[in-house]
């Protein structure tokens, strides 16, 4: 395939991110749109819901790659313009929330609307890979399959967040694996999506790494995920992604098998005496990696990484 079109991409969503995003943080600490970093001393006030440019730089770069594929009728800006308005709708609803702190019932579903361009691109093809092979869900895979896929995959990055850079980074080696997936099996429409992503990623992660000059909020977290799902879907990848977003789904069950039980992690614990973060419960990946061995922030965020990065070794080792 064509790379020019894709370098494009890539150089289009980093320098906007990466332009816009100081300029963000600024406003956004003079409006007070901050949240604090409980895991550092004096709680300092953090930009809060970086997302925003993060989205932005994203569906700029995208849209950039579509004038190569006008006349190649190949299905190919149709399905770019389908993931820019589902990455849209997702951060739009993870903005609500952002501002509105709905209750995390409402929080979990209001990404399906999202799923609404994916499933009109898809119109006619509804057979999907699950762990159980590959099923035709009918008219399901329209109206159920797909907002759930899409609701999940944004739903389980928001869960796996509260550490600087934690939830961007491990996104970001998903989304690594997940390229060289495509590349493997000449799957163009993975690379398509992906790259002009990464640049995006490249550029937050300058600025939400520890320690974080800016959070991406739930507007950040639920795009990052509509990218995962629409490339899973979109790039028939959902083998691969769902091998690669195993750490994800664990925590996301047990952080929802700690909520039935009232159990839940305490988000707002303060640090140890010795530096180490605090764990009050069993029910997150994090905590659970905490009750085995105590660790500092950037310590845990390491160790979440390598986890995340093992299995984005193996979603690729899935196909012959």
């Amino acid at each position: 395939m064509d790379t020019i079109p894709l370098i494009i991409g890539f150089a289009v969503s980093l320098v906007v991110c990466a332009a816009l995003m100081p300029l963000y943080i600024r406003r956004a600490v003079k409006v007070r749109m901050t949240g604090t970093d409980i895991h550092k001393q004096g709680r300092p006030q953090i930009a809060e819901a970086g997302g925003i440019v993060l989205t932005l730089a994203y569906v700029l770069g995208l849209f950039s790659i579509i004038p190569n594929y006008v006349l190649s009728g190949d299905g190919v800006v149709s399905a770019i313009i389908a993931t820019g308005a589902t990455v849209l709708l997702c951060a739009f609803s993870g903005l609500v929330d952002d501002v509105f702190d709905l209750p995390w019932r409402m929080k979990v579903l209001t990404p399906l609307i999202g799923g609404v361009p994916i499933a009109v691109m898809l119109m006619g093809h509804s057979v999907m890979w699950t762990p159980l092979g590959y099923i035709d869900f009918g008219i399901l895979f329209y109206v159920l399959i797909i907002p759930v896929v899409v609701t999940s995959c944004c739903n389980a990055v928001n869960m796996l967040a509260g550490l600087n850079g934690l939830e961007a980074g491990s996104v970001f080696i998903t989304a690594l694996g997940l390229l060289a997936a495509s590349i493997l099996q000449g799957v163009d429409m993975g690379i398509i999506l992906l790259v002009p992503f990464l640049g995006a990623l490249a550029a937050f992660m300058y600025y939400n790494r520890y320690p974080s000059r800016v959070f991406p909020g739930d507007v950040g977290t639920f795009s990052m995920g509509a990218v995962i799902a629409s490339c899973a879907i979109l790039a028939y990848l959902q083998r691969a992604t769902f091998v690669m977003f195993i750490p994800h789904i664990v925590n996301a069950a047990l952080f929802f098998l700690g909520k039935l039980q009232r159990r839940a992690p305490v988000r707002d614990a303060p640090l140890n005496p010795d530096g180490t973060l605090p764990t009050s419960s069993v029910w997150s990946l994090r905590n659970l990696i905490l009750r085995i061995k105590p660790m500092t922030e950037k310590q845990a965020i390491v160790v979440v990484w390598a986890i995340v990065g093992v299995f984005a070794i193996l979603g690729g080792l899935v196909y012959p």
